[in-house]
């Protein structure tokens, strides 16, 4: 999967939120490729924690009619000092496009935690909760082939949310 340069997003926060200042974004896709690491000897599901994020969605009783991108599989996250913005994900040139819901940071619940690695590969969950009803979930990824990579802005983005972020355990 490609990268996308922090720059694109900033870019993107200034034409489509004038006056937000852009305070950390993640990159995010439902269904990441899988990768094994080399020489790796563990098995895998295959599943990398999608099925207990189902789970925890169910729990929440989350209206799914309010679900954001019911069909989109490729999201980046901006997060602004005044909201939370999800759009599609460019092909090619891999940039912030169609802006699929802007909502307040205030009332914004974000739950998350982080999946077991399974053949080198470790993501972090979320799910996303606005004050409207709307919510999204959605994974990123924190370890491939056993690696952290150096786009990796898991960290930086959950530290970013505040108190909105929610671990669970």
């Amino acid at each position: 999967m490609l990268t996308m340069k922090p720059e694109h997003i900033a870019e993107w926060v200034a034409r489509e939120l004038p006056g937000d200042t852009l305070e950390s974004h993640l990159l995010a896709s439902q269904y990441s490729p899988q990768y094994s690491a080399p020489g790796s000897h563990t098995s895998s599901s295959g599943d990398f924690g999608d099925r207990q994020r189902a789970a925890f969605v169910e729990s929440l009783a989350l209206d799914p009619d309010r679900k954001i991108g019911f069909l989109v599989q490729s999201t980046v996250y901006a997060l602004t000092d005044r909201r939370l913005c999800i759009a599609t994900r460019g092909g090619f040139r891999d940039r912030p496009k169609e802006l699929l819901h802007a909502g307040p940071r205030e009332g914004l619940t974000v739950y998350w935690y982080d999946g077991r690695v399974e053949a080198g590969n470790q993501f972090r969950h979320f799910v996303f909760v606005f004050a409207d009803g709307s919510w999204r979930s959605d994974r990123t990824g924190i370890k491939a082939m056993g690696r952290v990579p150096k786009a990796n802005n898991a960290q930086h983005f959950t530290a970013a949310l505040g108190p909105a972020a929610v671990e669970q355990r």
